[in-house]
């Protein structure tokens, strides 16, 4: 997948790589949850492809998933975190 083709959802911000590691060196995964209503298919999409990002090497590492839902209501994070139970591979902490 080209970012050009999903630009108008990466732009949206729904989640990001920061480029930072854990203690493993695993990547950071970041979601900014917000008051408004979240797109889960948008944010899926947007899953997929920056989790298409890494090499295989930094992938076997695992990655820690941040989900912000300071901003946000509770149902919408539960959502995320069940549906990132099925997007993200199992080396998520």
């Amino acid at each position: 997948m080209e970012a050009s083709v999903i630009l108008p959802i990466l732009k949206k911000k729904l989640a990001f790589l920061s480029g930072r590691k854990d203690r493993r060196s695993g990547l950071i995964l970041t979601i900014p949850l917000c008051l408004e209503q979240t797109n889960m298919d948008e944010l899926s999409v947007t899953l997929d492809y920056l989790l298409s990002i890494p090499s295989e090497k930094c992938k076997a590492r695992g990655f820690t998933v941040i989900v912000d839902g300071r901003k946000s209501q509770w149902n919408v994070v539960k959502t995320v975190v069940v549906m990132l139970q099925n997007v993200v591979p199992a080396e998520v902490l």
